[in-house]
């Protein structure tokens, strides 16, 4: 018995503690893509991914959205080389890259 009051004090207090954790672990550029998505100003990830994988033949290793600029930049691998390209979230256009 003593073992199940346990546990159960155990579950309230993660229940209890899941959305001061949540509010603690946002990410503001997640929030800034998540609003712009919601509002048709940016276009969403995944179809931005698509588009960047589509053009760079390498196995795709990162991504970051820069919500100041509305730009993702992608990041790849192809073989021994790294490729950073830049993506206009608004537009979907390919803006910058670097490497080979």
């Amino acid at each position: 018995m003593r073992n199940l009051v346990a546990a159960l004090w155990m579950a309230l207090l993660f229940v209890a503690a899941s959305p001061a954790l949540a509010e603690r672990n946002r990410v503001p550029e997640q929030d800034a893509l998540r609003n712009g998505v919601r509002s048709g100003e940016i276009i969403p990830y995944q179809e931005m991914r698509a588009r960047a994988q589509s053009r760079v033949e390498g196995q795709m290793i990162g991504q970051e959205f820069d919500p100041g600029t509305g730009r993702y930049r992608f990041k790849f691998q192809r073989g021994g080389s790294v490729i950073w390209m830049d993506m206009d979230g608004r537009t979907g256009r390919e803006v910058g890259r670097v490497g080979q």
